[in-house]
């Protein structure tokens, strides 16, 4: 009895992100910013990280519940790029990085014995476009990948857990939507900037904020946007802007720049 008891407990127990939230704590600054320079010198605990996730039993991860497998996702996607940016440190920006979305660099669980037993690889964009947005339909997690750039969310200095996951994507989201220098809504001016993440996966949000009361202004990518970004506005002024919907959209240049220190 108590050896099944303890089976199921192992089963379900959350995974151990600790080596991965060690690193974000040793090299990661409140701005998001990532110590490159330092973390080359003593990659240990992302290679001991990377280690864990690749050597996660064959099949195991599918059993996992979805914040589980969610937060492994996230981190082995964060993990990832900062992977790649430390092999061609000191870049200037990830798009000098050849094949840095393409590349199958990532390892993330064993194949079974019958199919040879060696780690499944995968590249940032299967992760990203694959594996997270269309698997899981949640367009929080847009805000918890770090594209290794300053125009992308910024890199929380803690690892994405399973029974926090839900709490950390919402604070993650919220930070995005209410920077300053990612979108600037001005009611006095009429004025509606977003970031460029907002245009390139505006059709990710239909399917939590595609339910419009009435026929959209916009397109219905773009409303179900703005519909999302009212929600987790802070500024009631600006909430109320953009619900009177007298203004156009535009969106920023998206910044490449190295996510590092300047």
């Amino acid at each position: 009895m108590i050896s099944v008891l303890l089976s199921t407990f192992i089963a379900v127990a959350p995974f151990d992100h600790s080596p991965w939230d060690q690193f974000l704590k040793k090299f990661v600054n409140d701005k998001g910013e990532v110590n490159y320079s330092a973390a080359q010198k003593d990659p240990s605990l992302l290679n001991a990280y990377l280690k864990k996730i690749k050597e996660i039993p064959a099949g195991e991860l599918e059993g996992w519940p979805r914040e589980e497998q969610m937060a492994l996702w996230i981190n082995a996607f964060n993990a990832g790029v900062v992977r790649l940016v430390l092999r061609h440190y000191p870049a200037k920006t990830v798009m000098e990085i050849p094949g840095f979305w393409e590349e199958e660099a990532i390892e993330v669980g064993t194949q079974s014995k019958e199919k040879g037993g060696k780690a499944n690889l995968f590249s940032l964009g299967q992760i990203e476009d694959n594996i997270l947005r269309q698997s899981f339909r949640d367009e929080k997690i847009l805000f918890a990948l770090s594209k290794g750039s300053r125009g992308s969310p910024r890199l929380r200095p803690e690892a994405y857990k399973g029974p926090q996951l839900e709490g950390q994507l919402y604070l993650a989201t919220r930070e995005f939507v209410n920077r300053e220098d990612q979108n600037q809504i001005d009611p006095v001016k009429k004025k509606v900037v977003l970031s460029r993440i907002f245009k390139w996966h505006a059709a990710d949000f239909l399917f939590n904020w595609g339910d419009f009361p009435e026929p959209p202004k916009w397109k219905p990518e773009e409303m179900a946007v703005l519909s999302f970004f009212a929600h987790y506005l802070e500024d009631p002024k600006k909430v109320e802007f953009l619900k009177e919907g007298e203004y156009k959209v535009k969106y920023e240049t998206f910044d490449w720049g190295l996510n590092a220190p300047r």
